[in-house]
């Protein structure tokens, strides 16, 4: 039997190349196939392995990457090896979306203070959109937040082109952790 581990993690990242190959050598001395994506906002990887060598490997690559938990993990078991080969690859986005944000924006201040939350979510004008998987959204989230209900981040620019069409004076929170 084989352990398959699917995570992620936002988290900045520096030296990708050193990394890339740092990752590359622990994935080949474990015996651990599958991808995973790094990129300077973060890490996104799907790996199988015998049950002790992914535990080690994400013990390791945790202190490589020097992270405390990832955002998300989802575990499983198979009883063949559903990936051939290890690869380590570097990306521009962890989950790629090709969302462009003009400079404009990206300079702006877009902090809100956690006391000030409640009020401006309350606002007519604001539109909360919760980019989490659907299930998450239904454990919980802010009331009269809106989940785009997709089935992969690549679908979310589409939504979002189609929502700037409906609602051209709303200003738009995105949420996902």
């Amino acid at each position: 039997m084989f352990t398959v581990f699917g995570f992620y993690k936002f988290q900045k990242i520096n030296d990708l190349k050193k990394n890339q190959k740092i990752l590359s050598n622990l994935l080949a001395n474990k015996n651990i196939n599958g991808s995973i994506i790094i990129s300077k906002e973060g890490l996104n990887g799907s790996i199988c392995g015998i049950n002790k060598d992914i535990k080690t490997t994400i013990i390791r690559l945790k202190k490589i990457l020097n992270i405390r938990e990832f955002d998300s993990v989802n575990n499983s078991i198979s009883k063949f090896r559903p990936f051939h080969k290890p690869k380590v690859k570097i990306k521009r986005e962890v989950v790629p979306m090709d969302l462009k944000i003009s400079k404009r924006l990206r300079k702006k201040n877009t902090h809100i203070d956690p006391t000030k939350w409640n009020k401006f979510i309350k606002k007519k004008e604001i539109l909360l959109l919760d980019a989490r998987k659907p299930f998450e959204h239904k454990v919980g989230s802010f009331k009269k937040s809106v989940n785009p209900n997709i089935g992969n981040f690549r679908d979310f620019p589409k939504y979002l082109k189609k929502l700037k069409k409906r609602s051209v004076n709303s200003n738009v929170l995105y949420w996902w952790n």
